[in-house]
């Protein structure tokens, strides 16, 4: 019932009255602090509710490198978010990919204690920031139908020590990248074999186009490219029980040959040893600055948009002989920082993003980008995405060929980047560059063992 004009002056005389004697009873003894909780309570509660519904109670940090279409993706799953739980806002920061692929600015973060929320790790660094508790475990929050959903390649790449310690959004390929124009110019058909690649990157070269571009910055994503090569080989950074370095058998050193290979290309000038830009982006190929790339499935979607009239085509990585293809699988993986204001709530905000509807990891690997997703659900959504173009290569013919990037020590990551520094650098031969390594190797481990 409303109130009346008479009932509500009444009103307003008794409000009036009561303020009076109040502040005539703090006037009369000044050791006492007038209090009139009811009417405190009734004049705040307006500001209050303002105040909740203007601004959210907790912010939450998401550092990514990302750039164009991934960043603003990334913007808007932070605003989505917000508008399901407005006392939450997710501030979305970017960190050049080289402070991020390098480790340093976020160990440095952490250290300080200005370290992000929510962040982004791929499987190498999993092991170095577990080990110093940087890693939030998320095993409460994969029940086992969500566990059932990933792929368990992909859950392996995120687990160490029993605990679950990020959230898988990816999985990315690499192959061989090349222009076909200038390919089609020399009558020259896409490598197969390690030779054929250097034939090609030698017919191909001029003052103003390098053969071949992979990455030579020293780094996770160095490794990353550079792994595969010596895979091929039968070699490897550890035997299958961790205890010694896997770069000889009975036969003496294995991976010799890839750093007597690639040191060739170097000594004859093949190298793109300065790309213009980093190494991850395509545009160090459409722009005609060679004629080659080692590189990944994000560059697809770019091939498709921006460099949809560029003449590039893709085939698996070369391999000694031709046979036996073998890639590298890897990917980003999202992360929870344990040491957060709001670690439960930014350990929701990376579940509800990537293990929970497909239509947000579907869009972040069909339409933002391309890569195959982790989740066995979100692969049958999308699987008219799979084979149209460039994606088709991959599907057809890398797909299946890859073996997942490994959780080394982080010791055992720094001898391999510099293995490949001397390779790029040095006057060292293979053998010599391998013999290093595998001492080193056998030594850290033999350390770590004791």
């Amino acid at each position: 019932m409303k109130m009346g004009f008479l009932q509500r002056s009444a009103f307003a005389a008794k409000l009036t009255g009561c303020l009076l004697l109040i502040s005539m009873l703090a006037a009369c003894d000044p050791g006492k602090e007038a209090s009139a909780p009811e009417l405190d309570k009734l004049f705040r509660m307006p500001a209050q509710a303002g105040s909740e519904l203007n601004a959210p109670k907790k912010v939450l940090r998401l550092w990514s490198f990302h750039t164009s279409k991934e960043f603003e993706f990334w913007q808007e799953l932070a605003k989505q978010y917000q508008q399901l739980h407005p006392d939450t806002e997710i501030k979305v920061e970017y960190v050049s990919s080289d402070d991020y692929f390098t480790g340093e600015r976020l160990l440095a973060s952490f250290a300080s204690g200005t370290g992000p929320d929510i962040f982004f790790v791929s499987s190498p660094m999993i092991k170095r920031l577990a080990d110093i508790n940087m890693l939030m475990p998320l095993n409460s929050y994969f029940t086992p139908e969500i566990k059932e959903d990933f792929y368990q390649p992909a859950l392996d790449s995120v687990s160490m020590y029993n605990n679950i310690y990020a959230v898988p959004i990816e999985t990315e390929l690499m192959g061989l990248f090349y222009n076909k124009a200038l390919f089609d110019k020399q009558h020259l058909a896409p490598p197969r074999t390690w030779n054929e690649m250097l034939e090609a990157a030698r017919k191909l070269k001029t003052s103003r186009v390098s053969g071949l571009t992979i990455e030579t910055f020293g780094g996770v994503y160095q490794n990353f490219s550079w792994l595969p090569f010596l895979w091929q080989t039968g070699a490897d950074l550890l035997t299958p029980d961790g205890k010694h370095a896997g770069l000889k058998d009975e036969t003496g050193l294995k991976g010799t040959d890839m750093y007597n290979f690639f040191r060739s290309m170097v000594e004859m000038g093949l190298i793109n040893m300065q790309p213009s830009r980093p190494a991850t982006d395509i545009g160090i190929l459409t722009n005609g600055e060679t004629a080659m790339q080692i590189s990944g499935t994000w560059n697809l979607r770019m091939l498709e948009t921006q460099y949809a009239d560029q003449p590039i085509g893709v085939v698996p990585l070369p391999t000694p002989d031709g046979d036996k293809r073998l890639t590298i699988a890897g990917g980003w993986k999202i992360a929870v920082n344990p040491n957060s204001e709001y670690a439960s709530e930014a350990a929701k905000f990376v579940m509800w993003a990537f293990s929970g509807d497909t239509s947000i990891p579907l869009k972040w690997c069909s339409d933002v980008k391309f890569a195959y997703s982790p989740r066995k659900s979100v692969m049958e959504a999308g699987k008219d995405y799979y084979r149209k173009g460039l994606r088709a290569v991959f599907t057809n013919d890398i797909f299946g060929t890859e073996r997942m990037e490994p959780q080394y020590p982080e010791e055992i990551n720094r001898i391999f980047t510099q293995s490949l520094q001397s390779l790029l650098y040095s006057g060292q031969s293979g053998k010599e560059v391998v013999q290093t390594m595998q001492d080193r190797i056998d030594q850290f481990v033999s350390v770590i063992q004791k």
